[in-house]
């Protein structure tokens, strides 16, 4: 399974975060998951605008145009969340992943975890969780179950939208994986 750990920070102690981190993991069952890959986008005068990001969203091995954009998208909506971290601490962080019911290689489902705790990953709490889904198999995202992802005490519109938006950018990452189908080879005598 590949999943996403996101993390916000505020690093200067203003009360507002101004440091995003994205970590990409791989993980296998019986096997410690791997952190594969790093991201990170900053906001220095916390108005909400990135100012510097560097990272490979896309995975692909290079960064681009479209790595800074992406993340840059990402890490301004996630900073709408209100879920950070003070200083350089990291347990507070949101898990995103995603999930083919459909087992055709493609994601119909995006899961957004809120999660607060420290030391193994086993002994985090989920907060809250999020969803968006892909009902038709379309791969558009057509809707979602959302709590208060931004923590102003509300669940309305701007709690979906922002969900769906994360989810959305999310699947851009192409940080999922396909199914696997295994392929049969009969044993057919020739005539």
């Amino acid at each position: 399974m590949r999943y996403l750990k996101v993390f916000a920070q505020d690093t200067t102690g203003v009360g507002r975060a101004d440091t995003v981190v994205l970590e990409f993991y791989q993980s296998a069952q019986g096997i410690q998951d791997s952190l594969v890959n790093q991201a990170v986008a900053y906001d220095f005068p916390t108005d909400g605008k990135i100012d510097y990001s560097r990272g490979d969203v896309t995975n692909d091995g290079r960064e681009s145009r479209l790595d800074k954009l992406l993340l840059d998208k990402f890490a301004s909506t996630y900073l709408k969340l209100n879920w950070f971290n003070p200083g350089k601490a990291s347990t507070r962080y949101m898990k995103i992943f995603s999930e083919d019911f459909y087992k055709d290689g493609t994601p119909d489902t995006v899961r957004l975890h809120v999660q607060e705790g420290t030391g193994d990953i086993d002994s985090h709490t989920l907060v809250a969780w999020n969803a968006a889904y892909d009902f038709d198999n379309d791969q558009v995202l057509e809707w979602n179950i959302h709590f208060d992802i931004n923590h102003d005490g509300v669940i309305d519109d701007i709690d979906r939208r922002l969900v769906h938006r994360l989810a959305e950018l999310y699947l851009l990452f192409s940080w999922h994986e396909p199914e696997t189908f295994e392929v049969k080879v009969l044993d057919i005598p020739a005539s």
